[in-house]
C-alpha cells in the first residue's frame, strides 16, 4: 500500500512515501499540483496545510488539535475565516480576522498564504479531496485565487538515493513505488487528501506528550526514534535539494498518518458529529 505525506518546504514541497508502512522515497517538487500528479496512485496523501476554512470563528479542528499537543500547542497557526485570507494585504487581512472571528492573523500564517492558495485550487482542479461514491465535490463557494503565487521549476525524485529529473522521473516515481492495493483496503472515513499536523501525528504516535522542539537536537532524535519505531527509518543521505531536517521529519510524520488513513484507523478532529463544512470538504485535522 502505497501512501505520501506532504509538508511545505523553502522550495516547493517535500513528499515522503511509504510502501506497506516502511520508507520508499523521498522528493521535492516545487509546486502542489505536481504532488497531487505524482501521488495520484497514493491510496492516501496527508499534507501538513490549512484544508477548508470557516465564515466566522475559529476552526474546531485547530483548537482541539492545540490541547491534543499540549506543550507544543504554540506550533498550532489558528486558521483564518475564509474572508481574511482573500484580502490583499497582511493588515487588511488581519483586520478582518478580528471582526470575524475575535482575534488576529498571525504573521507566520500569513506567510503561508501562497501554499495554502496552491492546496485549495490544485485540490479545487483535480476534485482530488471527495470521499469515495461520492460524486465530484464543487470547488468552494469563493475559490482563493492563485495570482499571487509563483511556482519555481524546480525538484527531483530520490528512490533509494537515486536522483532522477523531472517529469518523466515524477511519473516513474508514481508508478515504481506503488502498487495500488487499495481494493483490498477498507473505505477511507475521510477523503483521500487530508489535512494533517505533524505535531499531532507525533504526540499520536509516542502517546504522550512531545516537549522539546523538532528544531532542537534532543527533539529531532526523539522524532527520529519515534518514525524508526514505528518502521519508518529514514536514509542518512537524500538527494532532494535544499531542504531543512524537520521538513522531512514533518512529512514523515504525515506520511504516517496517511498509513493509518488508508488503513482505516485514523481518527478525525473533530470527530464526525462536530464537523465543519467548506462547502462539500470537510474541515478537520486528521491523526
Amino acid at each position: 500500500m502505497f501512501v505520501v505525506g506532504v509538508d511545505g518546504c523553502r522550495d516547493g514541497w517535500v513528499v515522503v512515501a511509504l510502501e506497506e508502512g516502511a520508507f520508499a522515497g523521498a522528493t521535492q517538487v516545487a509546486t502542489f499540483s505536481e504532488v497531487l500528479a505524482l501521488t495520484s496512485d497514493a491510496a492516501a496523501v496527508a499534507v501538513d496545510m490549512p484544508i477548508g476554512f470557516v465564515e466566522r470563528g475559529e476552526r474546531t479542528c485547530d483548537i482541539l488539535v492545540r490541547e491534543f499537543i499540549g506543550p507544543r500547542r504554540a506550533s498550532v497557526f489558528i486558521a483564518p475565516p475564509r474572508k481574511a485570507l482573500l484580502e490583499p494585504s497582511y493588515n487588511d487581512a488581519n483586520a478582518e480576522c478580528l471582526r470575524r472571528a475575535g482575534f488576529g492573523l498571525t504573521k507566520q500564517l500569513w506567510n503561508l498564504k501562497p501554499k495554502i492558495l496552491e492546496v485549495e485550487h490544485a485540490l479545487s482542479e483535480h476534485h482530488d479531496n471527495v470521499k469515495p461514491g461520492d460524486s465530484e465535490a464543487p470547488p468552494s463557494s469563493e475559490v482563493l485565487s492563485t495570482r499571487d503565487v509563483t511556482a519555481k521549476n524546480r525538484g527531483g525524485y530520490v528512490q533509494h538515493g537515486r536522483l532522477g529529473e523531472q517529469p518523466s522521473a515524477l511519473r516513474r516515481f508514481a508508478r515504481v513505488v506503488v502498487p495500488d492495493r487499495r481494493s483490498s483496503l477498507p473505505p477511507l472515513l475521510g477523503p483521500r487528501v487530508i489535512e494533517v499536523h505533524p505535531e499531532a501525528s507525533f504526540r499520536q504516535l509516542a502517546g504522550d506528550h512531545l516537549r522539546a522542539s523538532k528544531k532542537s537536537y534532543n527533539g529531532m532524535m526523539q522524532r527520529l526514534e519515534l518514525l524508526s519505531a514505528a518502521g519508518i527509518v529514514l536514509p542518512k543521505q537524500l538527494s532532494i535539494g535544499r531542504v531543512a531536517v524537520d521538513d522531512v521529519l514533518d512529512a514523515a510524520a504525515a506520511a504516517w498518518t496517511a498509513n493509518r488513513h488508508a488503513l482505516g484507523i485514523s481518527r478525525s478532529m473533530p470527530g464526525p458529529e462536530l464537523q465543519e463544512r467548506d462547502g462539500e470538504r470537510v474541515i478537520a485535522i486528521w491523526v
